[in-house]
This record gives structure tokens, sequence and C-alpha cells, in this order.
């Protein structure tokens, strides 16, 4: 017997990835040129890359890039903005990580790391019922 639980919020979760608009879209619907846009989608996993992404591949078009205007500006903004955004992604990454791994027995990861401080700001109300010993197994 097949069970519906898992296969309806698979289904939920490919249904939300389908809906998603690109960065570009949004960029072009703000009103950016085609060379601002070209530029960020190059310049985004340049940073993410620098950011700690090991998988990304970096690009820039350096023609483009030495001459200035919206295609460097564009590529800056990608590359500054993904690169904070990969970067608070690795150490969130890490930080839940090290407390799983220690089973969240007290609030400093193997690292030293005090998971409370490194959270602040981001919204964990929805791990307050997890069983983290359950986790682990």
């Amino acid at each position: 017997m097949i069970r519906k639980g898992p296969m309806l919020f698979a289904g939920l979760i490919l249904a939300g990835c389908g809906t998603q608009q690109s960065s570009e879209d949004t960029l072009r619907q703000h009103g950016y040129s085609a060379n601002y846009v070209a530029g960020y989608h190059d310049g985004c996993p340049s940073g993410k890359r620098a950011g700690g992404d090991s998988f990304q591949q970096g690009a820039r078009d350096d023609a483009a890039y030495a001459a200035g205007g919206d295609y460097k500006t564009g590529w800056d903004y990608g590359f500054l903005t993904c690169r904070e955004t990969e970067a608070k992604n690795e150490r969130t990454a890490a930080i839940i990580g090290a407390a799983v791994a220690g089973g969240m027995s007290s609030s400093h990861g193997a690292d030293g790391i005090d998971a409370r401080d490194a959270l602040k700001g981001i919204d964990t109300s929805g791990l307050e019922g997890v069983d983290w010993n359950a986790v682990q197994q």
C-alpha cells in the first residue's frame, strides 16, 4: 500500500518549484535593462561560489564588464548579493549540522559557535516540535 502523505507532500513541493519566477524575470518586470539582467545573471553564481558553494561556476563577460554600464552594475550587485546570501546559508547549515550531530545537548556546536547567536533574526518557530533525537537516527 502506498502512503499518500509523502506523495502529497512531494507533489506540493514540486508544484511550488514550478510557480517561482526567476530572478531575471523579476528584474525585467522592475524595468532593469537586458544588460543589467545579463550582468546579474553572471554575477550571482560567481558570488555564490565566492560565498562557499563549490558547485557554482563563475561567469563574466570581461569585455562588457570593462565597458562599464549596466552589465557591470548588474554583475557587481548580483555578485555581492548572492555571495552574502550563500555565506549566510553556509554558516547556518554548518551550525544546524553541528547541533544535530551534537544531539542538541548544548547550544554550542563542535566548532564552539553558539547556535542561538548565529540564528538570531531567523524564524525557527517551525522547528519547535522537532524531536532531535529521532532526527539523528
